[in-house]
């Protein structure tokens, strides 16, 4: 291979992920924050090294979910108050230090679980059950002993302090990486470390890097109404990291190109699918409010002294996500389901809020049923799609464009669907509206579209190849 040709694939992989982050990020932002969005640029990039590696479906759903649910961890952390304090002159250096160790530890614990899941041949089911059981314990010690006396605090301590959760996750990642590493050995036994580390460097770099848009861009010589600085730091955010991560890939691809499926058993497990179901809905719907109402009863007792460690435990995504991972990799149509139905579902979910939000010109005040029937109505379609595409014999390819175009229809109806659009009444119209109340909205739209294209078409020439030497 020829030094020119070598380096456009170097390019391929790094920009490939990297542009789908970015679209991933900037759509986890627009259409739903907290970790279940960030599922979409989990999901993107582990959907797009099944392609440039040429992953059979059964490696490909395990990939996708642990990419989803990996990344998703990190939207745990509360970050709102940290970007808040990088604006102010006087908290400026404390609060970028904040996202940036936020990213870094976000990336760290994304790209370990996407890595192992790259070599999930190497464990058994079992391992996994137990390294991820670990998180939620690691998790915790490091959310009590460092998060939750706030010996390192990167919110607002005066202003409604936020519950932060980074040493947590911190915690959880050695906890992860360390057991993983000691039960497997070979080659590629570092894989998870190395994409934990490079996750590392691009989470930091980043979050960090893409605050400075909101730190210096309302100084920038440009029209301000048509930039939102805080998009332009998701979508920064989004494509950094990519780009770390597909330049681990890159120098990695000989122990990637390995990777192949484990003991995923080829049919699915029913029985699993609704005890996790069940063992959710059980800890989010009677765990909770039995637990408060002892409480209530005990004030001031042991009940009282534990309320919020089982509440913060309870309602974490690190033990939604270890249930989930136990689940999906005893079944492949329950991974696929998971990296991307759940993924979905969430996208809908927050269009359904908007829509009968109580923001201005927004919501239409849909009755109850209009709402689920939408919900439920655009997920099960989603659902089925999912499960006739994991039928075929190479579903990756169109697995991912479905998503993609999926959620950037989400993206768009919450753009352009809005009352004060729709009907205007006496007032201005929709171009007056949108190009000189919210330019830019435009902007992003723009970006958004872009960016959907071009990975777009990276989907369509990797699939060629595979069928050219099918």
């Amino acid at each position: 291979m020829s030094n020119k040709t070598n380096i456009a694939l170097a390019f391929s992989y790094v920009m490939f992920p990297a542009v789908a982050m970015l679209l991933g990020w900037g759509l986890r932002g627009y259409i739903g924050g907290g970790p279940f969005a960030a599922m979409i640029p989990g999901v993107f990039v582990a959907l797009g090294f099944s392609l440039i590696f040429r992953h059979d479906a059964r490696t490909a759903a395990i990939v996708a979910m642990f990419g989803a649910l990996g990344i998703g961890y990190g939207g745990d952390m509360t970050y709102g108050q940290t970007l808040g304090l990088a604006i102010k002159p006087e908290t400026m250096y404390w609060g970028l230090l904040g996202v940036t160790v936020k990213g870094g530890v976000w990336g760290l614990l994304g790209g370990a679980v996407l890595g192992a899941g790259l070599v999930r041949q190497l464990y058994d089911r079992k391992t996994l059950s137990i390294a991820f059981l670990l998180t939620v314990v690691a998790f915790y010690l490091g959310w009590k002993l460092i998060n939750e006396p706030k010996l390192i605090y990167f919110s607002d301590p005066v202003n409604k302090p936020r519950e932060e959760s980074w040493a947590g996750l911190l915690f959880a990642a050695a906890a992860f990486l360390g057991y993983v590493r000691a039960k497997s050995d070979g080659p590629l036994a570092s894989l998870p470390v190395r994409f934990a580390l490079w996750g590392a460097l691009g989470g930091a770099l980043g979050f960090g890097g893409g605050t400075l848009w909101m730190v210096f861009g309302p100084d920038l010589p440009v029209d301000q109404k048509w930039w939102g600085w805080w998009k332009m730091m998701e979508f920064s955010f989004g494509f950094i990291l990519g780009a770390a991560l597909g330049l681990c890939a890159w120098l990695n691809r000989g122990r990637c190109s390995e990777t192949k499926e484990g003991d995923t058993p080829e049919r699915s497990s029913h029985w699993a699918v609704v005890g996790a179901v069940a063992f959710v809905a059980l800890m989010f719907v009677w765990a909770v409010p039995v637990t408060e109402r002892a409480i209530d009863a005990d004030a001031g007792g042991i009940l009282a002294y534990v309320q919020k460690d089982i509440d913060r435990l309870v309602g974490s995504f690190i033990l939604f996500g270890a249930v989930c991972f136990t689940v999906g990799v005893r079944s492949v149509p329950a991974a696929w389901q998971i990296a991307l139905t759940l993924t979905f579902f969430h996208t809908v979910l927050d269009l359904v809020g908007d829509f009968t939000g109580p923001k201005p010109g927004s919501g239409f005040l849909l009755p109850v049923w209009a709402n689920a029937c939408l919900l439920l109505g655009a997920t099960g379609a989603f659902g089925i799609g999912v499960a006739r595409i994991a039928k075929r014999a190479n579903p990756v390819a169109a697995m991912y464009l479905l998503l993609v175009w999926a959620c950037y229809a989400v993206a768009t109806a919450r753009t352009f669907v809005r009352r004060e659009y729709l009907d205007p009444g006496d007032g201005p119209g929709f171009a007056a509206l949108f190009f000189h109340e919210h330019p830019s909205t435009f902007v992003m739209q723009v970006i958004f579209t872009v960016s959907a294209i071009v990975t777009t078409v990276y989907i369509v020439r990797l699939r060629r190849r595979d069928e050219v030497h099918a």
